[in-house]
């Protein structure tokens, strides 16, 4: 036998036993993050847990000890936080805490410029919003005239406000369930949203206009809405199902209405404004009248103004932290 290849067959052997028993190195407990442009605390938190609360801003306040205030960070910042990875060997407050989540339930103020107000749901008195505020089904968000908002659903919606826009969290989907449909009502000024994309095609997300509701699945699309309750719907990628919302029958308080007997159905019949259905494409634009009559879609180009370019940096740095399904 080949002396040489005796010896080179054991050499590999010997490399071979000895690297598979030296097991994968842990990771470590703690890890340094480097504060980018436009990021909060909560925005942080969401990209490496999954979610954010406030005893999360609490623990990571302890983690820091010069940082003061969790709404006080600054680009360029180094914080510590937990590594996700690492596996605690026994209970921990820290650990428990900075914990990762895939399936939260909520919403999350992850950017506030200007001035924005929060009515909350539980509570009648309005207060000055700020990023790292969670917030509830029923509360409403208003942005003052130099005021905007981000607001980050589930870990699978964005939402962000323009100045001068209301907007109402009606609706979380149950992440945890797999069950029900995020919505937002919107009532006045403009709004852009940015919906993760699932192989699924399940709607998790609609915008309810005063007279139309915009369902959508992983798109990029804007809704406005002016005074008059006119609005329009703009769509930048994907597609958008936009319909009439029907509209409550007026009734006189304390009248006693007729029940309708037996009668003969319906054959075919002229759709009515709440009936309409318009797929409105990429690049495409509808309008929808105070009445809830809907135009043709027809084709638009982008305003590239400030608006635009703010939402298309912020959208581009969330699909940085969360992957390509933004």
């Amino acid at each position: 036998m080949n002396t040489s290849r005796i010896i080179a067959t054991a050499v590999l052997v010997g490399v071979w036993i000895g690297h598979s028993a030296v097991p994968p190195a842990a990771p470590d407990q703690y890890l340094a993050y480097v504060v980018k442009k436009g990021e909060t605390l909560s925005l942080i938190c969401i990209d490496f847990y999954g979610h954010y609360n406030g005893s999360m801003g609490d623990a990571v306040l302890k983690l820091n000890p010069g940082m003061k205030d969790v709404n006080l960070i600054y680009v360029g910042q180094e914080l510590k936080l937990r590594n996700p990875a690492y596996k605690a060997q026994g209970p921990s407050a820290t650990a428990v805490v900075l914990e990762k989540k895939v399936n939260a339930t909520q919403g999350v103020v992850t950017y506030v410029q200007g001035r924005a107000v929060l009515s909350p749901v539980k509570t009648s008195a309005k207060r000055n919003l700020t990023a790292n505020t969670v917030v509830e089904p029923g509360d409403v968000i208003e942005t003052g005239s130099d005021g905007r908002v981000e607001l980050i659903i589930n870990r699978e919606s964005v939402v962000r406000m323009r100045e001068n826009s209301r907007l109402v969290v009606s609706a979380l989907r149950d992440n945890a369930k797999k069950k029900g449909e995020t919505t937002v009502r919107f009532s006045l000024g403009t709004v852009w949203a940015k919906v993760r994309k699932f192989a699924d095609k399940v709607s998790r997300f609609q915008m309810e206009l005063p007279t139309a509701v915009a369902g959508v699945h992983g798109t990029v699309y804007q809704g406005s809405v002016a005074r008059d309750s006119s609005a329009e719907v703009r769509v930048y990628d994907g597609e958008v199902a936009v319909k009439g919302k029907p509209q409550p029958p007026s009734e006189v308080p304390g009248a006693v209405s007729e029940v309708p007997g037996p009668q003969e159905v319906p054959g075919p019949h002229e759709v009515s404004m709440e009936e309409w259905t318009q797929i409105v494409r990429s690049m495409q634009r509808i309008s929808i009248d105070k009445n809830g009559a809907p135009s043709q879609p027809e084709s638009f180009k982008k305003a590239a103004d400030d608006w635009e370019k703010w939402n298309e940096e912020r959208d581009k740095r969330i699909a940085e932290m969360f992957g390509r399904e933004f």
